[in-house]
């Protein structure tokens, strides 16, 4: 349970709650975020074209005392409405402001008073949402014997649970669900009963295993997998990635774990 904090008097206006037509919404340049950034064009243009009001929130909106409306949270979505044209007027949580340097305090507190979702969190919520990836992607962890942790908090986790999403999506999307169920059996069977503490380091090596020598391959590269503790892996991965500064941890851990299994192959009798 949340201990109740020690609690200060309440500050500032109670906001009112409007539609305002879009026309009446400004930008204040001198505190917002620029929106001329091909991330944002395309966040501005994905919502326009697939507007959904269930998933439009009320845009944080600031009334300087002549009576200006400025958004100080929403102009991606205000941006997705002037391009589609066919919306007039958007919901609107409305606070009185002195100004600009007002209405920038404001936007700094909004900003770091919001949480972003983790990476699990997301998944757990696109398996609620039916999505076709997220059930490929447990389909292929149940197959293994694995499961997704609840938390990123490692003291928490029991054996057989992981949290690399990033790493399970990207195979997926790389190089589909056949080899995501064997990268994902490997890893099972070389750490079975363990917790998989370092597993999304130890991953893309083991795609890439996986990718390379295929299923008839497959008891080697358990075995190999296996004959280390995955904290020796995580070693190896990071001698890899020290001896070639250039190299991104996926590439490190493909280096290392890829030239383990072809050691061991050349070595097999």
């Amino acid at each position: 349970m949340t201990a109740q904090p020690k609690l200060k008097a309440q500050r500032g206006q109670r906001p009112s709650l409007e539609f305002r037509p879009i026309g009446d919404l400004m930008i204040d340049p001198a505190y917002q975020r620029s929106i001329d950034t091909p991330a944002s064009q395309v966040l501005i243009r994905r919502i326009a074209a697939d507007w959904n009001w269930d998933l439009c929130q009320p845009l944080n909106v600031a009334r300087r005392p002549e009576g200006a409306l400025f958004v100080m949270d929403g102009q991606h979505r205000l941006s997705a409405a002037v391009l589609r044209g066919d919306i007039y007027d958007l919901p609107c949580v409305i606070t009185a402001s002195k100004g600009s340097e007002d209405e920038a305090a404001s936007f700094v507190a909004l900003n770091q008073q919001r949480l972003k979702l983790s990476k699990i969190e997301i998944f757990r919520a696109s398996l609620a949402a039916g999505s076709v990836e997220a059930h490929d992607i447990r389909e292929a962890l149940e197959m293994a014997g694995l499961s997704v942790a609840g938390t990123t908090n490692t003291d928490s986790w029991k054996a057989g649970q992981v949290v690399n999403i990033a790493g399970l999506e990207l195979c997926l999307r790389t190089h589909g669900q056949r080899i995501l169920r064997m990268a994902c059996l490997a890893g099972a069977v070389a750490f079975h009963g363990q917790v998989l503490r370092y597993w999304g380091t130890i991953f893309p090596g083991v795609v890439a295993a996986v990718v390379k020598h295929g299923a008839e391959n497959s008891e080697m590269i358990t075995l190999v997998l296996g004959g280390c503790e995955q904290a020796e892996w995580r070693d190896e991965i990071n001698r890899a990635k020290a001896n070639n500064p250039n190299m991104n941890m996926r590439a490190a851990a493909e280096l290392a774990i890829v030239g383990a299994i072809d050691e061991a192959l050349e070595a097999k009798p």
